[in-house]
């Protein structure tokens, strides 16, 4: 008797990747007719989400070294919410530009709140199924990561235009760093080295997207959300500044 063929991997990251552009092709242009946005709005709404998930499709179609698994299919399928939150931003930010000291409706920031939250806490699924069916690889992790790289950006950018622009320019960066710092590895090849497993870096990521989905709240007063982004910001600052110097040290070869 024939044994069946295990499924090819790569086929598997084409079909998860046409699901997840449909499926949010369909939830972008829903969003749309019910925020009722203008052509333009609506527009970017849609180059923002098909963008993320874009992005994730060629992620996973173009490996080579490492297949694609299970876990890679949660993290699509989490790529997708973070699309959907991508492209809220314009539809509540588009008031926001046109009017100064304006800050986004409640009911943009409770829906952009329920599309995130959901994604945030599924951050750890991913990696246990991985551990689960002993398919954990590199390039998965490094897939995970920037997932949720995109979804802490898209919160920051929410989370400011919440407590008013352009005066909370300042949470921009908490969304901003962890694309600074693979600047950093580009122009300082010296720093591409394994970083070594820290807690507080742990601990210190999982509170960014925490105390953003709570100070995008409104029922959070003003005052509360910003002192509680300013607190996580700053760890965030020590966390990355740690590592900067670790690498540092090692690129110069000093212990």
């Amino acid at each position: 008797m024939a044994l069946a063929r295990p499924a090819d991997p790569r086929a598997s990251a084409r079909r998860d990747g046409a699901a997840a552009l449909v499926v949010t092709a369909a939830a972008v242009a829903l969003v749309g007719v019910v925020a009722g946005a203008g052509a333009v709005p609506a527009l970017v709404a849609g180059v923002l989400g098909l963008a993320v998930v874009g992005a994730v499709v060629r992620s996973t179609t173009h490996r080579r070294a490492e297949p694609y698994g299970p876990a890679d299919r949660v993290t699509v399928a989490r790529s997708v919410l973070v699309a959907v939150a991508a492209a809220l931003l314009p539809l509540g930010l588009a008031p926001v530009l046109g009017e100064a000291a304006a800050r986004p409706s409640a009911a943009w920031c409770w829906a952009l709140f329920a599309v995130a939250l959901p994604a945030w806490l599924l951050d750890g699924l991913d990696g246990w199924v991985a551990r689960r069916t002993g398919t954990a690889t590199s390039a998965g992790a490094r897939f995970d990561q920037e997932v949720d790289a995109v979804l802490i950006l898209v919160l920051a950018v929410a989370v400011a235009a919440r407590l008013g622009l352009p005066g909370a320019w300042w949470v921009l960066v908490i969304g901003a760093l962890r694309y600074l710092f693979l600047l950093g590895l580009r122009l300082r090849p010296g720093w591409r080295r394994p970083l070594p497993y820290s807690s507080y870096r742990r601990t210190t990521a999982g509170i960014q997207g925490g105390t953003l989905l709570g100070a995008l709240v409104p029922l959070i007063p003003l005052p509360l959300a910003t002192a509680a982004v300013a607190v996580a910001l700053a760890l965030l600052v020590v966390s990355f500044g740690r590592d900067t110097v670790w690498l540092e040290r090692r690129a110069r070869g000093l212990s």
